[in-house]
């Protein structure tokens, strides 16, 4: 018995002795070998009152207030085009001329026939002052001046329908027309598009007019938001709505307005969405505590 008890104790030692061997020799591990311990960063999101549930959001398109399309009320052959599209204008800036030949020749003409009937009626109303004439040749030769007088005005007008002038500041949009065309009166030739509010129109279903009535909710409490800047609130303010219903869709049309923040550019046709209190919901109503599906 105590032969084996020596040799297992024997054994024993120089298992340890082998152990703590190995490790004197070991190095240790340089902070190059040490594994990167992973960090998992975590979202933290504030859990408080919310009152999102009384807001109702609808599509909207963006039209401007101040959106002109101009044409020329005179027909004719487009002689000069002087704007490009996106050029900025002025109040006053010629914009397009017809070929004013035809034109200064028709003004021409009726300034020479006014100048022959207005020098025939005075000569007629000296001679009525000495009993020379009649009176209805004095109101012959008057209705002639004033036949003339008018088509007078017309061609002065002509001439000046001729030329497209900006009526405010803005920037050219659009242009319809091309240099040597033949432009028919009344055709869209140029638009302009001005500085001003804007306007994002909406569509609701009856169920939310009929309950609008009843709302004492402030105009200005809505915003709109745009698909090409989600992140940017902006703040508008009912202007109207239709009371007809579209036969279509049974909608009714309401319009809020708006105006472009500095640093972002809004054009009409742009798509957008508009928020705004439910009107059946009153504001008194306990707010709820929102949180957001991923934490669940």
């Amino acid at each position: 018995m105590r032969t084996i008890s020596s040799c297992f104790t024997g054994f024993f030692l120089v298992l340890v002795s082998v152990f703590l061997l190995t490790a004197c020799d070991s190095e240790p591990l340089s902070s190059e070998d040490k594994t990167d311990i992973l960090v998992r960063p975590a979202k933290l999101i504030d859990v408080g009152h919310t009152n999102s549930d009384h807001f109702l959001n609808y599509p909207a398109v963006i039209k401007s207030q101040k959106l002109s399309r101009l044409s020329f009320e005179v027909g004719g052959v487009l002689k000069a085009l002087l704007v490009v599209e996106a050029q900025p204008v002025k109040q006053g800036d010629v914009l397009a001329k017809l070929d004013q030949r035809d034109l200064q020749s028709q003004l021409k003409s009726a300034q020479a026939q006014f100048d022959n009937a207005n020098a025939e009626y005075q000569r007629a109303v000296r001679l009525m002052k000495e009993d020379a004439i009649s009176r209805s040749t004095l109101e012959a030769r008057k209705s002639k001046r004033d036949v003339s007088k008018a088509q007078l005005d017309t061609a002065k007008k002509a001439l000046q329908d001729s030329v497209l002038i900006a009526p405010y500041d803005g920037n050219i949009t659009k242009i319809e027309v091309k240099k040597q065309q033949a432009v028919q009166a009344g055709s869209e030739a140029i638009t302009i598009l001005g500085k001003g509010k804007f306007e994002a129109t909406i569509n609701l279903p009856s169920s939310i007019i009929a309950k609008a009535g009843k709302s004492k909710l402030p105009a200005t409490d809505s915003y709109i938001i745009l698909d090409s800047a989600p992140d940017l609130r902006i703040p508008a303010t009912f202007k109207e709505a239709s009371l007809e219903a579209d036969t279509a869709s049974q909608t009714y049309e309401v319009v809020f307005t708006f105006d472009t923040p500095e640093n972002l550019i809004v054009l009409p046709g742009m798509n957008a969405v508009v928020w705004f209190k439910d009107p059946s919901r009153s504001t008194s109503d306990t707010n709820k505590i929102s949180i957001p599906l991923t934490a669940i």
